[in-house]
């Protein structure tokens, strides 16, 4: 038999499932990126930055990163919330960059979210938030620090 045939044979049997291909690559969560001791480090940094955001006020997961020092990491931030057990913290005040919740619409986290945040005094218009009136950190103050920040 020459080569491209017994190729052709291999093929067909693990196409079959006559011959068990092994991955030998490790799968791993995403809560498995924020484990070990270097993942209690980044996981203090964002509950220490999510602490930080005033009472009726909110903050997008990106710019929590960023306050964290963790720049483009806003999916980490989302992981960090999703798996803590740390119990007084305002996850609530964390929304997406578009100023909406983002649990589905109707559910029971988005209505238990809305109802801490317009408690606290949040308007909602059309289902969202501006984010010029109650975003932290104020843009604008963000843009003087980067412009007018001695060197």
């Amino acid at each position: 038999m020459n080569k491209s045939a017994l190729k052709g044979r291999a093929y067909s049997a693990r196409r079959h499932g006559k011959v068990a291909a092994k991955s030998t690559k490790k799968k791993t969560s995403r809560a498995a990126k924020v484990d070990g001791a270097a993942g209690a480090e980044l996981s203090g940094r964002i509950v220490a930055a999510v602490r930080r955001i005033p009472r009726g006020r909110v903050s997008t997961y990106g710019a929590v990163a960023d306050v964290a020092g963790l720049p483009r990491r806003a999916r980490l931030v989302g992981t960090v919330l999703r798996t803590t057990s740390v119990r007084d913290l305002p996850w609530f005040r964390v929304i997406n960059a578009s100023g909406r919740i983002s649990f589905p619409a109707g559910s029971d986290a988005y209505l238990r979210q809305r109802r801490k945040l317009e408690a606290e005094g949040i308007v909602f218009i059309g289902g969202r938030i501006s984010l010029d009136d109650y975003g932290w950190p104020d843009r604008a103050r963000q843009l003087d620090e980067l412009l007018w920040k001695p060197r």
